[in-house]
């Protein structure tokens, strides 16, 4: 890590809807040549919950978590190096990279006490014979956005009336889109 002055994940956006691509950058600012193995970027969205139960006198903690998203990129050097290791010129580096958020219905993002949902990407610097320094970068999930013009939406309602002629009731309802 003595090479490296600044190490920062940036986003377009702090927030985004399921199914968006989210577009970002590594930046690396190094003082010195080195050698650089890979640079790996992890996209994840996972749910923690976890509380204290009381059990036959014995307190325990129970706790779980599920993964929503789960992609990986290498954005630069090869996922086999059999050959020599490259080497990163000093400088300011911005490495881009790209995911795009899956369309099924992915929850909002949500944090309190017993349990979370967050998304956020995971970076690694493999630099060999060091230990990799790493990042990590939140963002919130907001959706599904809705319109709610839409028709799938639109709720039908029913008017009733009944009304009296020349000594007859009549009545009929009617129905409003």
């Amino acid at each position: 890590m003595d090479y490296i002055r600044e190490f920062d994940i940036q986003l377009e956006r702090e927030y985004y809807y399921p199914g968006e691509t989210i577009k970002g950058n590594v930046v690396l600012d190094t003082i010195d040549n080195f050698k650089l193995r890979t640079i790996r970027v992890i996209l994840r969205g996972k749910a923690h919950a976890e509380w204290k139960v009381l059990l036959s006198g014995d307190r325990r903690t129970v706790k779980d978590d599920q993964i929503f998203v789960d992609e990986r990129q290498i954005i630069w050097g090869e996922k086999n190096l059999d050959t020599t290791i490259p080497i990163l010129p000093r400088g300011t580096h911005r490495f881009p990279f790209k995911f795009s958020l899956p369309e099924s219905s992915l929850p909002c993002s949500f944090e309190s006490k017993p349990c979370y949902i967050r998304y956020f990407f995971k970076v690694t610097i493999d630099i060999p014979y060091a230990s990799p320094p790493q990042g990590i970068k939140y963002f919130t999930v907001i959706g599904p956005h809705i319109d709610c013009m839409e028709e799938q939406y639109l709720v039908s309602s029913r008017v009733f009336g009944c009304c009296h002629i020349q000594g007859r009731f009549i009545c009929g309802s009617m129905l409003i889109f």
